[in-house]
């Protein structure tokens, strides 16, 4: 990509995601239907609340949605029938959540978000040392821009997930540790979990079994077993019967290729098979991709693009996931890689993907979530032809032995 594309792409995208913030997410007004009590981070009042009521020993209203919905509206001022919510993670998140729910709430957010948008900076830095243009445009991306006004924990899960795949064969140990923290997201630990086995890199999910026994442990230790029981008899079947039913007030954020589908009129059954046929599809090509050339930054962005496409429910604001990987395998230059990670158009579909997906979605047409799901087989296919085209000597496979090796 040229110089002017880069810079156009990087500046556009931020530009056009700093508007749609103001415009859209109305930062200043906290009463609004989107922010809550502070002007980023619509979606953390889930996770100081969480933490509050753990530290408060009220972990039932986790699992009452009245009861839950009546103490945010009475805590925060924020009394919208539309806009009622659930907390939807595992209990063994909530050691995490406590020391910032011991925060007045302000604070916890931007501690919160300065925190998510570091661990972006340092994912980039995993994958490119010495690169701080590539640091800094993919803290200006739009995926990382939808993730700091959404508030969730996107970069601590790139983070996360770019040392499990570049440190999997130097590092298991710590490696597993890393895909055991991520499985307070569960689906997406468990797909990472798949994309290393299908690469024959097996001991991180050996040493991520044990931690993340620990882990579930702990907030046993913490909390007891009511919480878990609660998770798995109310919260798990409520977010499956909202995913199949397709609530579409409560999913406009999704962004994957089964919500396309059921958008389109497609029936649940239809949708999920579909959407299991692309998931092998994608995580085989992926793994493919992986054993043949090693863990480069364009086939760690390939890997973590793939896990995630491969889920029925991923979200706009969950491309910040890859967005660290994503921003070193389009502007980063490569060596010996002739053939380019995508070509403008598609690069501008995926980069700006996060922040055209709201237009979109007022208008109910899935356009984003089809085309992110095809830019994937797209990027896929070309990568594999310049894979097949690549020879040993080539600087690029050089420096993916590195990666693999965990020296990079």
């Amino acid at each position: 990509m040229a110089s002017a594309e880069r810079r156009l792409l990087v500046l556009g995208g931020f530009a056009l995601s700093v508007v749609l913030f103001f415009v859209v997410y109305k930062p200043w007004n906290l009463a609004s239907d989107f922010m809550i009590g502070a002007p980023v981070g619509r979606d953390f009042v889930n996770f100081w609340t969480g933490g509050h009521l753990a530290l408060t020993g009220r972990l039932d209203l986790l699992v009452n949605f009245a009861g839950y919905n009546d103490f945010i509206a009475t805590t925060f001022d924020h009394h919208n029938p539309l806009d009622e919510r659930i907390f939807s993670y595992p209990p063994h998140i909530l050691p995490f959540l406590v020391p910032f729910a011991a925060l007045p709430f302000i604070p916890a957010t931007l501690l919160w978000t300065a925190l998510n948008v570091w661990l972006v900076d340092r994912a980039v830095c995993l994958l490119a040392p010495d690169a701080p243009a590539l640091r800094l445009a993919a803290c200006l991306s739009p995926a990382v821009v939808t993730m700091v006004a959404f508030g969730h924990f996107g970069g601590a899960l790139a983070f996360l997930a770019v040392y499990a795949l570049t440190r999997a064969d130097a590092r298991p140990a710590v490696s597993g540790i890393c895909l055991a923290l991520m499985s307070v997201k569960p689906q997406f630990a468990l797909g990472l979990g798949v994309f290393l086995l299908l690469t024959g890199r097996w001991r991180p999910v050996v040493w991520a079994l044990p931690a993340t026994a620990c882990l579930v442990g702990l907030s046993l230790v913490a909390f007891g077993l009511e919480p878990w029981i609660n998770f798995v008899k109310w919260t798990m079947p409520f977010h499956a019967e909202v995913l199949s039913v397709y609530a579409r007030e409560a999913l406009w954020t999704v962004v994957s290729l089964y919500s396309a589908l059921r958008l389109m009129g497609f029936s649940a059954a239809a949708g999920y098979g579909v959407q299991c046929v692309y998931a092998m599809v994608a995580l085989i090509g992926a793994a493919a991709l992986a054993i043949r050339c090693g863990m480069t930054p364009r086939v760690v962005a390939l890997g973590l693009f793939a896990v995630l496409a491969a889920l029925p429910y991923f979200a706009n604001y969950d491309l910040a996931i890859i967005a660290p990987a994503l921003t070193v395998a389009l502007f980063a230059d490569r060596p010996g890689e002739s053939r380019p990670f995508l070509t403008f158009v598609p690069a501008t579909l995926l980069w700006m993907a996060p922040v055209c997906s709201s237009a979109f979605d007022a208008l109910s047409l899935p356009v984003v979530s089809l085309g992110v799901s095809a830019v994937l087989l797209l990027a896929l296919y070309g990568q594999a032809i310049a894979c097949r085209r690549a020879a040993p000597s080539v600087p690029g496979l050089a420096v993916a032995g590195r990666m693999t090796s965990g020296k990079a």
